[in-house]
């Protein structure tokens, strides 16, 4: 049998699906005190690395300016400042790097604060100088079980409110001793170990007598010639009993003395048998046992045929707005009033709408309504109900807005940078957004020798983007889409583009001068190229040469950004030239022309200068750590350049970060030793020192080995003695024995 054994390809990179690197310590459940703030670090894995989506609900987080993300190839961190009660809940982090299926981590975040506030505060069993206030627990506790609730009451009249209980366990609070003729207002507050939070209170004043309430919203709904109907609604409290009927009077502007009018036991009354055009006040009681409300009045009001304006009640669409997904329908119901009766049309964008197979009519008495089936962008805009009494013509817009995937992104697509190995491209914001906030835009590539399109990003957050990886002198096609909670868009591509530099290298550099000659050195000036290849120039490589040897050898290891450098560790005795690179995005300058030779021992001494920066200090080391501090001490430089060291410099970093922070102090660091203050307990930190003269800075000595910030523990206590009889055995605490 033929056996086939696969040979790795020399250019194959191994992949590896993005997930959670479980080797780095992580917690996904926080929990804080409220007004601190929070940073959630989770640590990855995957080849690529893995594109990361922080979210909260359907809202992508990266787009409020609350929030810090910080994301590298191994980890993702999320700060969260200044966390109230509103922050807690859970975060969805979606991580994905086109090989196997996306993840999502939940992170749950727990807030210690007192509790929000308490809801639905009712009164009930209203008596003479008793009632009941009854209410729901806070919808948020604050990260603690709610001990207790407190109770306070003021009068209508008064400013400052009174508690009655603050030890309240329920739901539900008994108050008694009230005046009959005082209103009172009520209101509530949870409490936990954190503290007291917001109070919810009584919107209007209340008696505690036996007789009910007065009625609410008494209006007229409707009049002829001999009657007027009126409308209200209970009153808050029924005092104790059953309302048994609501008692109507009446009143003419002729005759002031007040008369039945009728009785009723629902919301509603007729008052009939009155004179056209007669000008009446009309007032209402509520009866039960105990006797009468208060009365509620309302007029004058002349009897007539009334006329009700067209009006349609648009409470079911906040804003006059209706948001539907594309391919669902759109149903349009609007409950409408008028007298005489309003005849009724659609309008769509102005336009008069006309019933067909898609769209379809229904009105009932006091209903109308218009369906669309099968939703698509064109059938949003703006949907009119037209109420036609005769008398007067309303108009209702209701704004229908269709939900879907943004439309493509505007174009053309720029190429802001176009370099050998990355190209820089932006394209403006899509005309539509879906009726949904644009949550990202992902970036594709493909090589125009090929056809299949490759995944660039998945989760760019602005309209430009950085495109690494690129071959230089290989054709490239980009393509962009837009994605919201509904979907992604069409996508924009872009023409045709060669990655390479759109420049070309700098001219030479000026003839090196030398002076500031001594015994081991020499400091060499120069002029920048007069051509810099059309971009900026980023430093400069200097080469030297005895006048004995035929090989040039490079002087610096890293790029000379000014047009001045000193060279040290020459030897005494020979002649020395030297020759500059410039060097751009677009690579090195032809070599400039050399300098003179320049032998030391001919120059007079006055132009002899021995001062150079300081040697690198010895690498620090902690003396003494605390949960928020570390003392570190190191020895000196091995030479101070000739120059007395004036201070040192300290810098940190903490373990997962890639950035060196300087160390603040309110003085300079002129001794071998410095508490740093202000750290984090339980995170680990590496330090390094540099020495600084008046000739300048010198060299960062080794880093430090990393430090874990913690309280100091205490030694061990003494082993217990035991005796036995006349032998002493000795014991550590925790080991067993037997006697």
């Amino acid at each position: 049998m033929l056996s086939l054994i696969p040979i790795a390809s020399p250019h194959f990179s191994p992949t590896e699906e993005a997930d959670l690197d479980l080797d780095v310590p992580m917690t996904t459940q926080y929990t804080a005190k409220a007004g601190r703030d929070v940073e959630v670090f989770i640590p990855l894995k995957g080849r690529p690395a893995p594109n990361v989506t922080w979210r909260r609900g359907d809202r992508n987080m990266a787009g409020d300016n609350r929030y810090t993300i910080t994301s590298t190839e191994r980890a993702t961190t999320l700060l969260i400042p200044k966390i109230t009660r509103d922050d807690c809940g859970k975060y969805l982090l979606e991580i994905e790097n086109g090989v196997g299926e996306p993840k999502i981590i939940t992170v749950s975040l727990k807030v210690l604060d007192s509790p929000s506030t308490c809801q639905k505060l009712m009164i009930k069993n209203v008596t003479r100088g008793k009632l009941t206030l009854s209410w729901e627990a806070p919808l948020i506790d604050g990260g603690s079980p709610v001990t207790n609730y407190i109770v306070e009451k003021k009068a209508s009249t008064m400013k400052a409110y009174q508690v009655i209980t603050a030890e309240c366990a329920n739901t539900t609070y008994k108050v008694s001793g009230l005046e009959e003729d005082v209103a009172y207002f009520f209101r509530v507050s949870a409490e936990n170990e954190f503290g007291v939070g917001d109070t919810c209170e009584t919107t209007e004043p209340v008696r505690a007598t036996e007789t009910p309430g007065a009625v609410k919203q008494l209006m007229m709904v409707d009049s002829t010639k001999t009657s007027v109907t009126l409308q209200w609604t209970r009153p808050d409290h029924d005092g104790g009993s059953h309302i048994t009927e609501y008692i109507i009077e009446k009143r003419t502007k002729e005759d002031p003395t007040w008369t039945l009018g009728a009785t009723c036991k629902r919301c509603s009354c007729e008052v009939t048998g009155l004179k056209e055009n007669a000008v009446m006040d009309f007032r209402v009681f509520a009866k039960n046992e105990k006797g009468n409300s208060d009365f509620s009045q309302i007029g004058p009001i002349t009897v007539m045929d009334f006329i009700i304006p067209p009006e349609a009640i648009l409470s079911d669409y906040p804003n006059g707005e209706l948001a539907v997904r594309i391919g669902q329908n759109i149903h349009i119901e609007l409950p409408f009033k008028g007298k005489p009766r309003p005849a009724i049309s659609w309008l769509k964008d102005n336009l008069p709408l006309k019933e067909s197979e898609k769209i379809r009519f229904r009105t009932t008495d006091n209903k109308t309504a218009v369906t669309v089936r099968g939703a698509k962008k064109e059938h949003a805009g703006q949907y009119t109900l037209v109420l036609d009494n005769r008398v007067i013509k309303n108009y209702f817009d209701i704004n229908v807005i269709t939900l879907g995937p943004p439309s493509a992104p505007v174009g053309p697509i720029r190429f802001d940078e176009i370099k050998a190995q990355s190209i820089i491209i932006s394209w403006d914001e899509p005309k539509e957004d879906g009726g949904g906030e644009i949550t990202c835009y992902s970036v594709e590539k493909r090589e125009t020798s090929q056809a299949n399109w490759k995944m660039v990003c998945s989760s760019v957050v602005r309209t430009t983007f950085k495109i690494p990886n690129l071959v230089k002198g290989t054709e490239y096609q980009f393509r962009v889409r837009a994605e919201n909670k509904y979907g992604v868009s069409e996508s924009l591509n872009s023409s045709d583009i060669v990655a390479q530099h759109q420049y070309k290298p700098p001219g030479p550099p000026g003839k090196p001068v030398a002076f500031n000659v001594t015994s081991d050195g020499m400091t060499i000036s120069w002029e920048a190229p007069g051509f810099d290849g059309g971009s900026p120039i980023l430093g400069y490589h200097i080469e030297k040469k005895d006048r004995n040897s035929l090989l040039w050898q490079k002087v610096n290891s890293t790029i000379i950004s000014n047009k001045e450098y000193r060279i040290i560790g020459l030897m005494e005795g020979l002649e020395y030239s030297f020759r500059v690179y410039a060097e751009n995005n677009a690579g090195l300058s032809p070599v400039s022309e050399q300098s003179k030779h320049t032998n030391i021992y001919n120059l007079p001494c006055f132009l002899l200068s021995p001062s150079a920066v300081p040697d690198a200090p010895g690498t620090p080391d902690a003396t003494h750590v605390t949960g928020d501090s570390i003392t570190l001490c190191w020895t000196r430089p091995r030479s101070d350049g000739g120059n007395e060291i004036k201070h040192y410099i300290l810098e940190r970093r903490e373990k997962k970060s890639l950035r060196w922070l300087k160390v603040s102090s309110k003085r300079s660091i002129t001794e071998l030793r410095h508490r740093v203050t202000h750290l984090n307990e339980g995170n680990e930190y590496e330090f390094r020192v540099m020495a600084e003269n008046g000739a300048g800075v010198g060299p960062a000595s080794s880093t430090s080995r990393l430090f874990k910030c913690r309280e100091p523990t205490s030694a061990p206590s003494a082993p217990t003695v035991i005796k036995v009889g006349l032998q002493e055995h000795r014991m550590k605490s925790y080991h067993s024995f037997i006697l």
